[in-house]
């Protein structure tokens, strides 16, 4: 069940220079899914952008964003009491499973592991996070997520945890895990080869150009083995690795 709201801004917060916590009240509990995200109407922007819910708390949702353009930059100017026009909860989810836990989070590939964190300890399970970015900077909300995960980080300048891909660190990774990821494509990609070699099952939240959120514009379509070419913000965006053609 999906509902269009006027969301009160609780706050808007830097993490670093260049990531935003956004809260906000919908003043309405609905239930959300790790994965799925809404779509955000920006002040003085035409266009609705969407964004990976990063937590869920009954009315209270949380936004993981990062800075990139003008309007997030608005976003980050958001005082308390500002509301916003927001339609959630949009898109498929990840599927939660029994088996061993790994979530996967390349720079804003991170927002939507909070929430998945958070479900699949509330389902019984220790889950592990490895992150990663280009440095300490696009490394953020650790402590929220360890809370609920154990953690791991890399990053490609070494400024924090090992240097390297965040790939690197799942060389040692068990057959029959099941690793959940949302990052850049050529990072998801890299996981979906590692899939095959080690025999893992492998749920991908793909990043992509959306406009509407519900699959009316078309605007952002990938191709898939099962259904052909589907739009990632109404099929997706999250998906089982082997139903991708990579």
């Amino acid at each position: 069940m999906k509902k269009l709201v006027n969301a009160a801004v609780v706050s808007a917060s830097l993490l670093s220079p260049a990531y935003l916590l956004l809260i906000v009240n919908t003043g309405t509990a609905i239930p959300v899914a790790a994965g799925q995200f809404a779509s955000i109407g920006l002040p003085g922007v035409c266009l609705r952008r969407p964004f990976s819910i990063h937590d869920a708390d009954g009315a209270v949702l949380s936004f993981l964003i990062k800075i990139v353009g003008g309007g997030t930059r608005r976003l980050a100017k958001l005082k308390p009491g500002d509301t916003l026009s927001i339609m959630y909860p949009l898109g498929n989810g990840f599927m939660l499973s029994e088996k061993p836990a790994v979530l996967v989070g390349g720079g804003c590939g991170l927002a939507p592991l909070l929430l998945l964190a958070k479900q699949l300890q509330a389902a019984g399970a220790r889950p592990l996070a490895v992150l990663g970015g280009r440095s300490k900077d696009d490394i953020v909300e650790l402590g929220a997520l360890a809370k609920y995960a154990a953690v791991r980080v890399a990053t490609e300048d070494g400024s924090l945890g090992a240097r390297g891909l965040v790939t690197a660190e799942l060389n040692d990774l068990k057959s029959g895990a099941a690793v959940y990821a949302c990052g850049p494509e050529a990072m998801l990609k890299a996981l979906h080869k590692l899939a095959a070699e080690k025999n893992f099952h492998l749920q991908l939240s793909l990043e992509a150009l959306m406009a509407c959120g519900v699959g009316a514009c078309l605007g952002c379509v990938t191709d898939t083995l099962k259904d052909g070419r589907v739009c990632v913000c109404s099929a997706g965006p999250v998906f089982n690795a082997e139903d991708l053609p990579w």
